[in-house]
């Protein structure tokens, strides 16, 4: 796994005050929450996708960056020294804190190349017959393939709406074929 630079720490510094500031009866806006998942789903893919750039990364960093300047706005004095304290530390590595990893159930991993994704799931252990990547191909406008890198995959290619609109039709397919 990659060092996501102590940004991964910074989240979870933010996270527990916003949890805090919720139960002491601030009230915390839904956009703080919706960031953080985003926020949260960005560092996970950075982390554990070994092609992630580090430009990835800054978007998650942004995200952080408009958390902080709303939840530091909610606090008292004593809790804003306190949590920018233990922000300065994390941003040095000082502070030890656990980042709670975003899986999936099922392993998928997309790589993009400017307008064009392509997007890798995972098996179980049985298989679809390449025919059947085929006709899937043909019926979405995608390129359905069995992974050459890695065993008991199917690598979905083409273009970002085609390759989500086969991905969500494909999901039938998922329990019948055992996928993870």
């Amino acid at each position: 796994m990659k060092d996501a630079k102590n940004i991964d720490k910074q989240w979870v510094l933010l996270n527990d005050l916003a949890f805090k500031l919720v139960n002491n009866n601030v009230s915390v806006p839904e956009s703080v929450f919706h960031k953080l998942r985003i926020s949260n789903s960005i560092i996970s893919y950075y982390i554990l996708d070994e092609h992630a750039t580090y430009e990835t990364l800054k978007k998650a960093e942004k995200e952080l960056n408009d958390i902080q300047s709303i939840l530091f706005t909610l606090c008292d004095n004593e809790t804003f020294q306190e949590y920018l304290n233990n922000m300065s530390k994390s941003i040095r590595g000082e502070l030890n804190v656990e980042f709670p990893l975003n899986k999936t159930n099922y392993n998928q991993d997309v790589k993009k190349k400017g307008n064009f994704e392509s997007l890798r799931i995972s098996f179980k252990g049985d298989s679809i017959q390449i025919e059947m990547l085929g006709e899937l191909s043909e019926w979405y406008g995608v390129i359905f393939n069995w992974s050459e890198e890695e065993k008991d995959k199917v690598v979905i290619s083409g273009s970002k709406e085609k390759v989500v609109s086969a991905l969500r039709d494909f999901s039938v397919f998922w329990k019948y074929y055992n996928l993870e």
